[in-house]
């Protein structure tokens, strides 16, 4: 089977298992982007919802993997895998939605908020004392950026007139590329602009509205609190960790780590390590907290506000006029934030986002960025 088969595969498979655990790396409470009382959670049409769901989710993937394959033969696999792996996520992303207009329908028939009482609670802690970026923790990024950059330096004048086009499991297939100064601080300025970003937008959730729960305030505000505490962390670390695999490409990419599979697997090592951090936070934190050690028990007689008129597409797209709050945690899935597309911000992000695709791509068209040639 060659490289381009097993990525698509392997690429497949990737989606498939996101999407299949997407249901259960979600917020309790909220099934399929859909809010529902406590006592709900284990309603018959939930679990159908779910069963349903992990149904569809597989059967996508192989039948993406059966259509696919045979394409990738007679087409172009780059290509194929590019066009199979939009479409699969674009099914998944259609059978999650669906199965939250199930469960909110469920929910509405059933009146299951009948006889509560629904609330929304604030926790002023958050303001008076924030959780604030540990700073500390952007050394080791900045650390491996500025030796990156070093190297890069002393390595300018004597670099040859092409670089390798990394591709392959020794990074070193493909047709080779002009070696252009974009081309060679390709690996620099994504350091620089990953280093620079990640703290800039975890101080924006830092600062977003936390979640907590009415009928347990006190508990799920300190579970809140460990967890952007812990959050913050894991990010940091997952930046140094990006910036040292960029450090080995750009090593590789000027020639100063000669091919090999042994050099490969070194230079994606510290991706494999933030991987792993990533499943440690998740099981040991959850979304929000909710997998901490509970505290005392608490009884407010509330339950949490149900306002699933202003979510959309399964819980990712909050749209909600009335709502200051600018960055929002996403229903949908696991740490992921949306911004509020009622409010002002939002319309001029949304809209800046678009301009600037748009601008991408028409200078792209029209010759103006000259894009490399890699061979894909």
């Amino acid at each position: 089977m060659t490289l381009p088969l097993i990525t698509l595969l392997l690429t497949a498979a990737l989606v498939t298992a996101v999407f299949r655990s997407a249901p259960a790396l979600a917020r309790p409470g909220i099934p399929f982007g859909t809010a529902v009382p406590p006592d709900r959670l284990a309603d018959p049409a939930i679990l159908q919802a779910r069963n349903r769901f992990a149904r569809t989710v597989l059967a996508c993937g192989a039948l993406t993997a059966a259509l696919a394959v045979p394409a990738a033969f007679l087409l172009d696999p780059e290509a194929v895998t590019a066009a199979a792996v939009t479409a699969l996520v674009l099914a998944d992303t259609a059978a999650y939605t669906l199965a939250g207009r199930r469960v909110r329908a469920a929910k509405t028939d059933g009146d299951w908020y009948a006889g509560t009482a629904q609330a929304v609670t604030a926790d002023l802690s958050f303001r008076a004392d924030p959780v604030r970026v540990p700073w500390r923790w952007t050394i080791p990024a900045v650390l491996v950026l500025a030796a990156t950059a070093a190297i890069g330096a002393a390595r300018a004048g004597s670099l040859p007139a092409t670089l390798p086009g990394l591709g392959g499991l020794t990074l070193d297939g493909g047709p080779r590329v002009p070696a252009t100064f974009l081309a060679a601080a390709n690996p620099v300025l994504t350091q620089a602009a990953l280093t620079l970003a990640v703290p800039l937008l975890l101080a924006a959730i830092l600062k977003s509205r936390p979640e907590i729960d009415a009928a347990r305030p006190a508990d799920s505000a300190r579970r809140y609190r460990v967890y952007l505490r812990s959050l913050a962390n894991l990010l940091l670390f997952t930046a140094a960790c990006v910036n040292l695999t960029l450090l080995g490409i750009a090593l590789r990419l000027w020639e100063i780590l000669p091919p090999s599979p042994a050099a490969t697997i070194a230079i994606f090592t510290p991706l494999a390590a933030a991987a792993a951090a990533a499943v440690a936070f998740e099981v040991r934190v959850g979304v929000g907290g909710h997998r901490l050690p509970g505290g005392e028990p608490e009884d407010t007689g509330l339950v949490q506000r149900d306002d699933d008129r202003h979510w959309h597409l399964g819980g990712f797209v909050y749209a909600n006029r009335d709502d200051p709050a600018v960055l929002v945690h996403q229903r949908a899935g696991g740490h992921q934030w949306t911004v509020n597309l009622g409010h002002p911000v939002g319309w001029g992000t949304a809209a800046l986002l678009v301009l600037i695709a748009a601008a991408a791509a028409g200078a792209a068209a029209l010759g103006i960025v000259d894009l490399p040639d890699r061979g894909l």
